[in-house]
C-alpha cells in the first residue's frame, strides 16, 4: 500500500531499537523520482538540535518512523548550515558518519512528483524537498538542480540542503517545521491585499521530559560483633558435717571386741555446676525498601524570540508596536 510523502511530516522518529529520537522537521525527495530519501529530525531538550538522517532500511509504521540508526550515531551527526547548500565533501562526511556510501533507493510512496509547472519559481503550495537523487560522486555536477522543501502548509527560509545532491537553486527556499510549535511556523506576511501586512511574533513555549539522573541501590552485607551476656550460673561444694551420736544411737550400734587396724570406709558425694550454653539463631528485625518521591523546583529557561516589525514611509504619524 503506497504511503503519501506528507506522513513522514507527522512521525516521530525512533532508533533502530525503539527508542524516541524526536519529531520529524522535514523531508527531502528525489526531483527525479518523487521518493524521499533523507529526513531532518528534532532531537535534545526542547527539541533545540536536529540531525539529518537517511531513509535507507526505515519503516513507518503509522506515526512511528523507525530509523535504521542508534539514537547516539542520529544526535552525533555531522552539523549542516541550514542556509547553505551542503558541498560534495560535507555530503560524503554524513555518509561516512551512518557508514553508507549513499542513500539507498526508497519506493512506495505518493504525492512526491511536481510537474514542469511545479518547479521553483511557480506557484506551488507543495514543495519537494531538495535531494536530486544523484549519487554523492555526480553530485557536484547537480548543484544548480531545481529544489526546495517538503511541506503541507506555509513556508518559510530554513535549510536548503543534506549533500552536493541535496544542494541546489532551492537553497534559499523553505523549510517545513512539521513537528514543531505552531507558534514557531512561520506564516505569509501580506495577504491578499497590497495594503496590507500581518505581524507575526514568536511566543515561548516551554515543557518538560523526563530523564534519568542517576541510580539508588540497596546492598546487604554481613559485619562480625562481639556482645556481652552475663549469665547467672550454680555450682556445688563440699562440706564437712559433724554431729554428735546420741547414748541411744552408740548404744545400738556398738559392736564387742578390738577396731580392726586393716579396716577403712569411704564415704564420697558427686558435684555438680552449672555452665553456659551458647546457642544462635537468626530472625528478621527491619524491612528496608527504595521509594521515591517528587520534589518540585523551579529552574529558569532564557531563550531568544523573534518578532517583525513593519516601518512606514512617508506617514508622519506611525505607531509600530
Amino acid at each position: 500500500m503506497s504511503v503519501n510523502v506528507k506522513d513522514l511530516l507527522t512521525a516521530t522518529a525512533y532508533d533502530n531499537n525503539g527508542d524516541k529520537v524526536g519529531d520529524v522537521n522535514e523531508v527531502f525527495v528525489d526531483d527525479s523520482s518523487g521518493q524521499p530519501t533523507f529526513v531532518d529530525v528534532n532531537h535534545g531538550l526542547f527539541g533545540m538540535g536536529n540531525s539529518l538522517v537517511p531513509l535507507r532500511g526505515h519503516s513507518l509504521d503509522g506515526d512511528n518512523l523507525t530509523l535504521a540508526y542508534v539514537k547516539e550515531r542520529i544526535k552525533g551527526a555531522p552539523d549542516f548550515d541550514a542556509d547553505k547548500p551542503l558541498t560534495p565533501e560535507q555530503q560524503t562526511e554524513i555518509y561516512q558518519h551512518y557508514g553508507v556510501s549513499e542513500s539507498s533507493h526508497v519506493d512506495g510512496y505518493t504525492g512526491g512528483e511536481r510537474s514542469r509547472d511545479e518547479r521553483p519559481g511557480k506557484e506551488n503550495t507543495f514543495a519537494e524537498g531538495p535531494y536530486t537523487g544523484t549519487s554523492h560522486t555526480d553530485a557536484s555536477a547537480d548543484t544548480t538542480a531545481e529544489q526546495s522543501h517538503l511541506d503541507g502548509g506555509p513556508v518559510g527560509a530554513a535549510g536548503a540542503g543534506a549533500g552536493a545532491g541535496l544542494a541546489g537553486a532551492g537553497a534559499a527556499d523553505v523549510a517545513a517545521s512539521a513537528g514543531t510549535d505552531t507558534n514557531s511556523t512561520e506564516e505569509p506576511t501580506a495577504s491578499s491585499n497590497d495594503n496590507t501586512l500581518i505581524r507575526n511574533e514568536e511566543h515561548l513555549n516551554v515543557g518538560t521530559e523526563r530523564v534519568e539522573t542517576g541510580e539508588a541501590r540497596l546492598r546487604k552485607y554481613v559485619v562480625t560483633e562481639t556482645e556481652t551476656v552475663e549469665v547467672p550460673v550454680s555450682h556445688e561444694e563440699v562440706r564437712v558435717e559433724r554431729t554428735p551420736i546420741s547414748a541411744e544411737e552408740a548404744e545400738a550400734q556398738a559392736k564387742s571386741g578390738w577396731i580392726d587396724a586393716n579396716r577403712s570406709e569411704d564415704a564420697s558425694v558427686t558435684l555438680h555446676e552449672e555452665r553456659p550454653v551458647v546457642n544462635k539463631e537468626t530472625i528478621p528485625v527491619e524491612k528496608v525498601n527504595l521509594s521515591t518521591e517528587e520534589v518540585s523546583d523551579t529552574e529558569r529557561v532564557t531563550e531568544e524570540v523573534r518578532k517583525e516589525q513593519i516601518d512606514a514611509d512617508g506617514i508622519d504619524s506611525f505607531d509600530d508596536k
